[in-house]
């Protein structure tokens, strides 16, 4: 059975890219759709935990909106003190599959931020 293969971004923090640069010239990085607006059935207070999710982990995106949302409900049960211990056990796995823990994050590689749009001064 052959060897998984290995991510760029793993390629490129272990240097395995320098080393065998034909193994990764032709690979390309799937472009991720931001994670978006929340859905509509969330109500005012879901929708702010989903807003602090999309600004806390920037690394997610549109197929990642299951999985926040699951985070989000179980965040919302959490908060009106009607959820069962076992959803605490669930948010935590919800909160490391997403990158969301001390260990997990150091495997996520983050976006950088942002430099500034020029057109900023003029349309805002």
């Amino acid at each position: 059975m052959p060897r998984p293969r290995l991510p760029n971004g793993v390629a490129k923090v272990t240097g395995a890219d320098a080393r065998s640069p034909g193994r990764f010239k032709d690979r390309k990085e799937p472009k991720v759709r931001s994670l978006g607006p929340a859905p509509k059935r969330f109500d005012a207070e879901q929708r702010e935990l989903w807003d602090a999710f999309n600004e806390d982990f920037p690394w997610l995106g549109r197929p990642d909106r299951e999985l926040v949302a699951m985070a989000v409900e179980l965040r919302s049960m959490m908060n009106s003190g009607e959820a069962p211990i076992s959803a605490f056990a669930q948010y935590r796995l919800c909160l490391s599959s997403m990158g969301g823990t001390p260990v997990d994050r150091s495997k996520v590689a983050a976006p950088e931020e942002d430099d500034e749009d020029p057109a900023d001064e003029f349309l805002n």
